[in-house]
């Protein structure tokens, strides 16, 4: 480390050079040399090590790749992007392929089946994904396999939160209808205290009209009695 320091003060002395420059002149070129084999590496890939998703069986695949193959390949839910538990207790016990069934369950949604595979256990199931990926690898399609898994996925996440706010909802109108039902009864009290108030006061009002009325009524009859009486009095008198 001494001799790369005295190296350097030498060379900021001759080419009259700030030492600072010379400095950082040295770690940059140390930096290149060191990054330049990764750089180079990622470079030098195939344009396919993108290609790392793939929707097969109702499932989601995610793998990589090293040294040309295909490597960590394993199924995750496409709704919550846990991985999946595989159920081929089946396989182990039937002798048909037909009667030979993979399960793929999700412990993070309920336990629910999210798909099924018939004619083997997993590792069959797993040798057909690889060969499904190397199809679209041989035919160059893995581009656009790759888009439309990832707007599949978006379109699960929506899907997702479209249930979260559904499931929501409900309980905000439960507690509206409480108030308003509370308000209208509130408003059909006052309503019908004030047909009562008007009631009482029309009855009230109206008390001495039907007394005079009344009154009026009765002495109607006794007038035309009177009357009667008088015009029998008269005949009996002539």
């Amino acid at each position: 480390m001494e001799k790369i320091l005295s190296l350097l003060t030498r060379i900021s002395e001759l080419y009259t050079i700030p030492q600072w420059i010379v400095n950082s002149g040295a770690i940059t070129i140390c930096i290149i040399l060191v990054a330049f084999p990764f750089v180079a590496r990622y470079l030098m890939r195939p344009k396919y090590f993108k290609f790392r998703e793939l929707i097969l069986f109702k499932v989601l695949w995610r793998w990589k790749y090293k040294k040309g193959d295909v490597v960590g390949l394993w199924c995750y839910c496409p709704k919550c992007q846990s991985m999946l538990m595989v159920d081929d207790e089946n396989c182990r016990s039937e002798e048909t392929l037909q009667h030979k069934i993979t399960y793929f369950v999700c412990q993070e949604c309920g336990g629910n089946e999210l798909g099924r595979v018939i004619g083997g256990d997993r590792r069959y199931i797993l040798s057909l994904v690889k060969r499904d990926i190397w199809r679209h690898i041989r035919d160059g399609s893995y581009n656009e396999v790759s888009s439309a898994t990832k707007g599949a996925l978006e379109l699960y996440a929506q899907f997702e939160e479209t249930n979260i706010q559904s499931a929501e909802a409900p309980v905000i109108s439960e507690e509206t209808p409480s108030s308003e039902i509370s308000d209208a009864n509130e408003s059909t009290q006052a309503s019908s205290h004030k047909a009562e108030e008007q009631k009482e006061t029309s009855l009230h009002v109206n008390a001495p009209e039907v007394m005079e009325t009344t009154s009026e009524q009765i002495e109607e009859p006794d007038r035309a009695q009177a009357s009667i009486q008088t015009e029998e009095i008269k005949k009996d008198g002539i």
